[in-house]
């Protein structure tokens, strides 16, 4: 497949917010910092990026930090050289979801605000970046839940393939109060920390003259599958890109931290392929940091690349993820000095 190269990224993620080369100023609102049994993204002052005050009043929280994500990671890229906007969502905008679904039931289904409607469409984010700078080029929003990211990113991967020079690729995903009790009693948060974020990609077909990695490889499968079963996937894989298991410098897996659990059997499939298949590379993780969410993954390859920055050496990084043990995925990646 052609190569595809990362050129810029962009996060908005708990503990703080970092793009490629600088930090915007964080929001300090009480809705920001308020007190949530998950973990809250850190959003930077929107003024400095969405400068149209009755734009930004009628987006949503997760709109904005889409938006606003997406709008960084493009910098001063001409808009008529991006040739596709790809998002991807899990759950899409829970809040203008919620509200419309309020609305309904309080006003018994009569006089609506179609705002909220409107707004709660997944496509919202990628529509917004599009109108804002006025792009007149490919755009597509996934929503496979926790493979919405890596759909994405093969799309990405395949325009650029047929011949895009540059795409735009990001994925974000809310977490409300109503969201998290729901998942909760659904039995999903078990042993696990939930989260939320946005992070956007500039991918392009040439390496120009300081690409920040470049993008090897990707495979996605589903289902309930043994360590040995994984295992073997990740051998083929690795095989396939003409690498075996002691090619990977790092190793970038899903292992969430939460200490205030006491057992979490989501990490047991880590753990194993850390001392088993990667004993000695360097392990990783990020869903401690960043919380699980569908499309978390985008994250692991922000903090993959953001971490790589400074090697002096070449490194592989394999990045491994499962939601909740059904959704599974293997991103290679390469940073050349």
């Amino acid at each position: 497949m052609q190569p595809v190269y990362i050129q810029r990224i962009a996060s908005i993620h708990p503990q703080g917010n970092h793009s490629q080369e600088n930090n915007p100023k964080v929001n300090d609102s009480p809705d920001v910092s308020a007190n949530r049994p998950f973990l809250q993204a850190c959003e930077p002052d929107y003024k400095d990026i969405i400068a149209n005050a009755t734009l930004r009043r009628r987006m949503s929280r997760i709109v904005k930090m889409g938006v606003a994500c997406g709008l960084e990671c493009m910098g001063e890229l001409s808009p008529e050289k991006i040739g596709g906007i790809i998002t991807a969502t899990g759950l899409g905008c829970l809040v203008d979801t919620e509200k419309f679904l309020n609305n309904l039931l309080n006003n018994e289904e009569r006089m609506l605000n179609p705002t909220p409607f409107i707004q709660s469409t997944f496509n919202t984010i990628g529509a917004q970046i599009a109108l804002i700078h006025q792009i007149h080029a490919y755009n597509m929003t996934y929503v496979h839940r926790g493979l919405s990211f890596e759909s994405a990113l093969l799309d990405a991967m395949m325009k650029i393939e047929e011949g895009s020079e540059n795409i735009l690729v990001g994925a974000m995903d809310e977490m409300t109060e109503t969201s998290y009790i729901i998942q909760q009693r659904l039995g999903l948060l078990k042993g696990i920390e939930a989260g939320e974020g946005a992070q956007f990609f500039l991918l392009s077909r040439e390496a120009g003259e300081h690409p920040l990695a470049e993008i090897r490889g990707l495979e996605t499968f589903t289902g309930q599958h043994t360590t040995e079963e994984i295992s073997s996937r990740i051998i083929r894989f690795l095989q396939r890109n003409g690498l075996e298991c002691q090619d990977i410098q790092w190793l970038v897996t899903g292992k969430n931290k939460n200490e205030k659990s006491i057992m979490n059997e989501s990490n047991s499939i880590y753990e194993e392929l850390e001392t088993n298949l990667f004993p000695e590379s360097i392990h990783l993780s990020f869903k401690d940091e960043c919380g699980e969410y569908p499309t978390a993954s985008s994250y692991a390859v922000w903090k993959a690349v953001k971490a790589s920055i400074n090697c002096t050496t070449p490194t592989n990084i394999l990045i491994y993820n499962h939601h909740h043990s059904i959704n599974h995925s293997l991103i290679l990646i390469r940073k050349s000095v």
